[in-house]
């Protein structure tokens, strides 16, 4: 019987010995896992498979919960917000807040992005240790989130503190299912006061634009009420802040022990970045997984799902799936087919909301990172102890001064 991914037995290990159990699932049609406390649940490991239960949202819901684990109904209204919804409501909501994180919206504040990467990359220290999660990583999408949407810069330590502990970011207490921290109810309160506060005293800010009623879905007037708000604030902060630190980290560490992809990357930037996000995704998929729950009987790789079962798409397996990404333990930024990685969803109705900022954080990070230091090193990383975040709780880095591929 194969290990259950909801349990810590799966995950207590190294990343390599995870990806192995994967390939051991992906050997057989969908499997049927016990669940610690629940039901149990279909583990969905291929690629397709994943595909085909994401782009049937009629028969594999949201609504009912994205993770292994189930929310109490009212706690899964707040702390779900859209990613928890089916249209039309879900197209409704989406309709109102995508307008701010559109291609062309995210540039607008590149140059802020910019200043932003530069400060952090100053306080790199020129010799000895230092956490490149901690310095880096873990503050460029915390602060590109707290200005973009207006909230004060003495809260930042408030929000990282909050969101460390509703999506489990530990490498010592095990999770499957983010949300279960009594801080979601002190998050969703400082959100919805500050919700309450933009509609009073309206400002130049995401939030205030969020609020205010426009037309979304063809519906004139649309808007968010200030419980609707915070419920997507907090989407926004742990979802955005948090997915972005761990593709940030999982980058410095991939590229740091790969010297000759970093080469590439140094000797041609514009040509590669692209590539180097997608494949820095398809290899370490920061969310590893989302959950679906059949609406109907349903067949997926030749099982038959019955309604009321739950059923979890596993991005980081289908990322790792050999029919579709040739020898997918290996590391190659020139990877042809890298575009076609899961790891900001299959092009369905949820997917990544905000996949533009992201792509323009790393980015800008990775550029400033390989001009001011192409010979930084890094030690094996501190795994975050989660099957919801594919993560880096720890990574040690130093400015090397010799040049790692010579």
């Amino acid at each position: 019987m194969a290990v259950s991914p909801a349990t810590q037995e799966f995950w207590d290990t190294s990343f390599d010995r995870r990806l192995d159990r994967f390939r051991l699932l992906r050997e057989s049609p969908p499997q049927f896992h016990d669940e610690p406390g629940g039901p149990g649940f279909w583990s969905i490991v291929r690629y397709d498979q994943v595909v085909d239960v994401s782009r049937r949202p009629e028969t594999f819901s949201s609504a009912a919960g994205f993770t292994i684990a189930d929310f109490p109904a009212e706690a899964l209204a707040f702390a779900g917000s859209m990613i928890a919804m089916d249209d039309p409501q879900h197209r409704r909501f989406r309709g109102i807040v995508q307008g701010a994180f559109t291609h062309r919206s995210v540039r607008q504040i590149a140059g802020t992005i910019d200043r932003h990467v530069q400060v952090l990359i100053d306080a790199i220290p020129a010799s000895g240790e230092f956490d490149f999660v901690d310095v880096v990583a873990g503050q460029l999408p915390l602060v590109v989130i707290c200005e973009l949407l207006g909230l004060p810069p003495a809260d930042r330590d408030l929000i990282k503190r909050l969101t460390d502990q509703v999506v489990g970011n530990s490498n010592e207490l095990f999770t499957n299912s983010p949300g279960m921290s009594p801080s979601v109810l002190e998050i969703y309160s400082y959100a919805a006061q500050l919700g309450a506060s933009r509609k009073m005293k309206p400002s130049d800010d995401v939030i205030t634009r969020l609020l205010r009623p426009s037309v979304a879905g063809g519906v004139e007037g649309a808007e968010l009420t200030v419980e609707e708000f915070a419920s997507f604030l907090i989407l926004l902060i742990t979802a955005g802040y948090d997915t972005t630190r761990q593709t940030l980290s999982w980058a410095a560490h991939l590229l740091t022990t790969h010297p000759e992809q970093l080469k590439l990357l140094v000797d041609d930037f514009d040509g590669h970045i692209d590539g180097a996000i997608d494949e820095i995704v398809r290899w370490a998929s920061p969310v590893p997984y989302m959950r679906r729950t059949a609406t109907a009987t349903a067949s997926v790789g030749g099982r038959t799902i019955e309604a009321g079962d739950k059923v979890v798409m596993w991005y980081l397996s289908a990322n790792h799936d050999e029919a579709i990404f040739a020898d997918p333990l290996r590391f190659d930024i020139t990877r042809s087919n890298a575009s076609r990685q899961l790891g900001f969803g299959a092009r369905d109705p949820h997917h990544c909301l905000g996949v533009h900022l992201a792509r323009l954080e790393v980015r800008t990070l990775l550029k400033h990172l390989m001009t001011r230091h192409p010979h930084l090193a890094s030690t094996p990383p501190d795994l975050v102890l989660s099957a919801f975040i594919s993560g880096i709780h720890r990574l040690p880095c130093r400015v090397d001064r010799e040049t790692p591929w010579t």
